[in-house]
């Protein structure tokens, strides 16, 4: 077991994963499985991205098995992390065309005008790529060349945070990273094929499939053949606002049916299992509540599902203060015990370039300066009025700092916050007037580098040199691109996007969010909360260190960052978790949970990607271009 070895402190010998197995797998996905991701994404707007990875993996180490070959567990993690990247070109395709659309949407030519839009976004409204339904215009040249950009910047900088990351949280510090054990788990339990654990794997597979089969394959299938969607397990969660509105208006509760979430449970340490439910309550039910009762929260009505109430209140209330206790839990320990970072950096002066730790300090900073300026002057020159300084900070500074409390998110609780909206609220507190920031490209939104850190911990679960996750995105990225672009062009071909076959759902209320934000009519940022939510967070970080609470501050950050109902979904992962260890012992339990967590995660991918086949097969039987 990959646990107990950990334990033991056992010297592994690392071995390479990036074989032309697993460079065929990556292939596979990139001309296979992404097209079927790009369908789904614009027809549902979900991303099963991971979860059709798990799928593929799984019929591709049975191939293998088969074969008489088994693949090895480097090679099966390489293919799983290379398969992310083969899937890169779902975001640039999609992407310009939603550009278009913005541009030519009548809630902006009606508030701000599509002239105000800078071409660089997207080809003007009268340009003829509307109607030709094409990508391969001269009009394009621009928004195309500039989205590649800042795709390979924000890959840059991403992996020198990884790197950085890595040698502190992982090398020095030695955060436990929980969620990590999981593709850990799965990459072992398919190479190695150990007979007790493989049942484990496949039962709770099988439970995973057949659950999906009512939450995804009966709506997904019966909306592609009956033109009606039929839901058995509402998706994402049972919102329970309706019930408990009338005894305590705006508080918000649900609970998350996606068997993923609930597999998280699983994993996660007791604490910080209870500090994200403690969290999320206290912004999301209590929080709420008394903004409603106190006559602040005026946009909250009954009847208001807990979607609206969620986004409505953070964009209104809680982004500044999840901002402020993010940074309280995430850097403030490494202020109080600097020894870590310093450490980590003194290191890396000292690290040769090795294939089993990676690259330098040298490379790192300078991969890391290269992305931001790359960054920095392709928003400059955009946008030459907008303040310089205040683009080193989205660019430079955040990236740096959000990617530093997401790693260490990541390491204490498995899960990466992510703090939303702070270009947005920058910008508004900026005073900047024009239209053309709100369109400009920062790295402010990324936590691509803690992504990066957890990638490096399950190579060193798994024994691969993490270099070949490096050579397996150099490969992967350019052919994912390129045919991401291809598939794209060729599903806008057959339908306009958006239409009752690529409806696209989401495109509508981002655009109305965006518009939200240049007419100036959320208010992000407030100061005085801000401080008070820091301060607050501070002393409950020393206090709990000093005095060793059994409470994570990073855990209730989390917790302050994600809706109810997955916080709730979470803590029900945890009863299981005790139910199952009364069932069969404390032991059993202990080796076997991330084997059961894996096949939940890789159940679901099946039936995701066997239903997506499906839908995609039925519509196109009478389909044709139109």
């Amino acid at each position: 077991m990959i646990e107990e070895r950990e334990k033991q402190n056992e010297k592994v010998e690392f071995e390479h994963g990036l074989t032309w197995r697993s460079m065929l797998g990556i292939i596979y996905t990139a001309a296979v499985v992404q097209p079927v991701v790009i369908w789904i994404y614009l027809a549902t707007g979900n991303l099963i991205l991971s979860l059709s990875t798990y799928a593929t993996i799984f019929v591709f180490s049975e191939l293998a098995a088969m074969s008489g070959r088994p693949l090895t567990k480097q090679e099966i993690f390489v293919f799983m992390v290379g398969s992310g990247f083969a899937s890169i070109g779902v975001s640039l395709g999609p992407s310009l065309i939603y550009s278009l659309y913005l541009r030519r949407h009548p809630l902006i030519a009606s508030s701000i005008g599509a002239t105000n839009i800078p071409d660089w976004v997207a080809p003007r409204p009268e340009s003829p790529v509307w109607d030709l339904r094409t990508l391969i215009y001269p009009d394009w040249t621009l928004p195309i060349f500039l989205a590649l950009v800042m795709v390979l910047s924000s890959i840059v900088v991403d992996l020198a945070l990884g790197f950085l990351t890595r040698e502190l949280y992982i090398v020095h510090e030695k955060l436990p990273f929980p969620i990590s054990y999981l593709n850990a788990n799965i990459c072992e339990t398919l190479a190695e094929r150990k007979p007790d654990r493989l049942r484990t794997f496949i039962f709770s597979s099988l439970v995973a499939f057949i659950y999906g089969i009512l939450m995804y394959a009966v709506p997904t299938i019966s909306e592609a053949t009956l033109n009606q969607t039929i839901t058995v397990i509402p998706l994402p969660w049972i919102d329970l606002n309706p019930i408990i509105e009338h005894l305590i208006p705006g508080a918000s509760l649900g609970v998350a049916t996606e068997i993923t979430i609930i597999a998280v449970g699983l994993l996660l340490p007791p604490m910080i299992t209870f500090s994200i439910l403690i969290g999320s309550l206290a912004f999301y039910f209590v929080g709420n509540s008394i903004l409603v009762a106190t006559g602040l929260f005026t946009e909250w009505t009954p009847g208001m599902n807990l979607q609206n109430a969620w986004q409505r209140s953070v964009l209104n209330f809680w982004a500044g203060p999840t901002i402020a206790l993010g940074i309280a839990a995430g850097i403030l320990p490494l202020i109080v015990n600097p020894k870590p970072i310093i450490e980590a950096f003194k290191s890396l002066t000292k690290i040769p370039t090795t294939a089993e730790r990676g690259i330098s300090l040298k490379v790192i900073l300078a991969m890391y300066l290269s992305g931001i300026v790359i960054a920095i002057v392709t928003a400059t020159i955009l946008v030459p009025g907008f303040p310089v300084w205040i683009f080193i900070l989205l660019s430079g500074v955040w990236p740096f700092v959000i990617n530093l409390i997401a790693a260490r998110s990541l390491g204490v609780t498995g899960l990466a916050i992510n703090i939303p909206f702070v270009r947005q609220g920058t910008i508004l507190a900026s005073g900047y007037q024009g239209y053309d920031i709100w369109f400009a490209p920062t790295l402010a939104e990324g936590t691509g580098g803690a992504g990066w850190c957890g990638n490096f911990k399950v190579a060193e679960l798994t024994s691969t040199f993490p270099m070949d996750l490096v050579k397996a995105l150099v490969i992967a990225c350019p052919i994912a691109l390129a045919l991401g672009f291809i598939y794209t062009q060729m599903f806008w071909m057959i339908s306009p996007i958006p239409s009752s076959l690529f409806m696209a759902p989401f495109w509508d209320i981002n655009v109305t969010m965006t518009t939200l934000f240049i007419r100036r009519q959320a208010e992000l940022f407030r100061p005085d909360w801000m401080i008070t939510t820091f301060i607050v967070g501070a002393a409950l970080q020393l206090v709990a260190t000093f005095m060793h609470l059994p409470v994570s501050i990073i855990g209730i950050a989390m917790g302050a960052s994600w809706p109810i109902p997955n916080a709730v979904g979470v803590m029900i992962g945890f009863i299981l978790l005790k139910i199952l260890g009364r069932l069969y012992g404390k032991r059993w339990i202990d080796q076997q949970r991330t084997t059961i967590a894996a096949g939940l995660f890789t159940g679901e991918g099946l039936i995701v990607a066997f239903s997506a086949a499906a839908a995609i097969i039925s519509r196109s039987v009478w389909i044709r271009p139109i």
